[in-house]
């Protein structure tokens, strides 16, 4: 409880009276930093994933870029039901332009992706 009275203290004062046994500051560790290389690795691969799923969605036509966000890339995915009425077509058929779609979709990314790699 002592400690705890004694008020602030400085990060850069010695941990014991001793002036060798270092300072507080030596035993702070940031767990949440990496090294600045492997951020930017991070950072530039995940930015060459969006451009080439952007592009990938580029193939797609309008029937296809709608369903396929509606059902993939939405926060709260449309149901079958809801794009059939709003294509005139039966539940099953948006799930097979869905799965074409996203076929489409999966190949150009992986091939995108192998393009950059090989860079």
């Amino acid at each position: 409880m002592n400690c705890r009275l004694r008020g602030d203290v400085s990060l850069n004062a010695p941990i014991h009276e001793d002036n060798d046994s270092g300072e507080w500051l030596d035993w702070l560790v940031d767990e949440a930093a990496s090294d600045q290389e492997a951020r930017m690795a991070e950072d530039e691969q995940t930015n060459n994933r969006l451009r080439a799923l952007d592009n990938a969605l580029g193939i797609l036509n309008k029937r296809e870029q709608r369903i396929f966000q509606a059902r993939r890339l939405a926060d709260r995915p449309i149901t079958l039901e809801d794009l059939a009425a709003e294509f005139g077509v039966s539940r099953e058929r948006v799930r097979q332009i869905e799965a074409r779609a996203f076929n489409k979709v999966q190949k150009a990314v992986k091939s995108a992706m192998a393009e950059t790699e090989a860079w």
